[in-house]
């Protein structure tokens, strides 16, 4: 019988003992979706598996396939390693953690071969922990309060800009998704932190979001009263906060290839009646105006959903959940009440350079 090279053996025995402490068979341990990753805390250790792209690295791709073949691995095995070492990293408030028993396989798709070049690797390692008051690894299953995990292994691809992580420890499940301009996120963060963290989320899909931006726009337009501001933004309030709710609380779930061409519906269906009110002169219009307004917020609510969804995955109605949905909305107004305040603030220094420039002008 022929015996594996001491090296080799290293090796499976890290993947063996990685796959049984996430609770993977050892056979499926290199079937790990694409920009996919797994942190799962165990007594004093933290272990890990992910996809990485082949992108990601630099110096390993001999011959230019976009793809890692197991002879450019070994041939670059240990500069991989460091890469990844440099790219994955956990650390609390006595430094990084060290990462150990690290094990590197290309991960080929479906169908081919097991030993055909692949565009992503699968990687399985180990953090040990250290206590939260030393230096030494923690004792008795204990875990240190802080931790935080950064990731940089982004790939050159459009789709490869994005890596999600499950993390699992006792009960506890958090989901966090990890992006080249956000690539540090705190590990199962206490209360106020997620609030916090959901607050600036839920403002920045306000602010980032085309859609929605145009639609509050465009209520504003004709709303340069006080009264007619307040009793907009609260029409477009009180509708998506609804549908939102529905759908955080209620489980109502409608395609994005239906809400997406419905919110760009909402923002010229909410223009051309302006457009046609103004041309008619009418009088009674703000009434039958606030009633669209907070019937195309509904609409808006489910986008904003599918926004929330997209961005946590934690168990509908715990704590975590909750305090994520509660941030968000709050964010959602604050950047609403703000992009209010801005655009008031531009039309009325506009009418006052208006008035002056017609002032001097006789």
């Amino acid at each position: 019988m022929r015996c594996l090279p001491l090296w080799r053996t290293a090796r499976c025995l890290g993947a063996a003992l990685c796959a049984a402490a996430l609770g993977l068979p050892l056979a499926q341990a290199h079937l790990v979706a694409a920009q996919k990753g797994t942190l799962n805390f165990v007594g004093d250790a933290a272990f890990m598996v992910l996809s990485v792209p082949v992108s990601a690295l630099r110096g390993v791709d001999d011959d230019g396939d976009g793809a890692l073949s197991r002879a450019e691995l070994y041939a670059h095995g240990w500069s991989v390693q460091e890469q990844i070492r440099a790219g994955v990293e956990l650390s609390g408030a006595r430094g990084a953690a060290p990462l150990r028993l690290l094990t590197v396989e290309p991960a080929p798709l479906a169908g081919d071969r097991l030993d055909a070049p692949a565009r992503q690797m699968t990687i399985l390692g180990r953090f040990q922990l250290a206590a939260s008051g030393g230096d030494t690894p923690a004792q008795n299953g204990s875990q240190p309060d802080s931790l935080s995990l950064r990731f940089s292994l982004f790939g050159t691809g459009p789709d490869e800009q994005a890596q999600d992580w499950t993390i699992t420890r006792d009960e506890e499940t958090e989901w966090l998704r990890y992006l080249p301009w956000s690539n540090t996120h705190t590990v199962l963060p206490p209360g106020w932190a997620v609030w916090t963290g959901y607050l600036s989320a839920g403002a920045y899909h306000v602010l980032s979001g085309v859609d929605h931006m145009l639609f509050l726009l465009v209520v504003l337009s004709a709303a340069w009263t006080a009264r007619a501001v307040v009793g907009a933004i609260s029409c477009f309030t009180l509708g998506h906060a609804l549908t939102l709710l529905a759908c955080a609380w209620g489980g109502l779930s409608v395609s994005s290839q239906i809400v997406e061409p419905a919110i760009a519906a909402t923002i010229v269906g909410m223009a051309g009646f302006d457009l046609w009110s103004r041309s008619r002169r009418r009088v009674d219009r703000w009434n039958l105006r606030l009633a669209l307004v907070f019937l195309c917020a509904l609409v808006h609510g489910m986008g904003l959903a599918g926004a929330l969804t997209g961005l946590t995955q934690w168990s509908p109605g715990s704590l975590p959940w909750n305090l994520a949905l509660a941030g968000f909305n709050t964010g959602i107004e604050l950047a609403q009440i703000g992009v209010a305040i801005g655009a008031a603030l531009l039309v009325l220094a506009l009418r006052r350079l208006s008035v002056y420039s017609s002032t001097s002008n006789r």
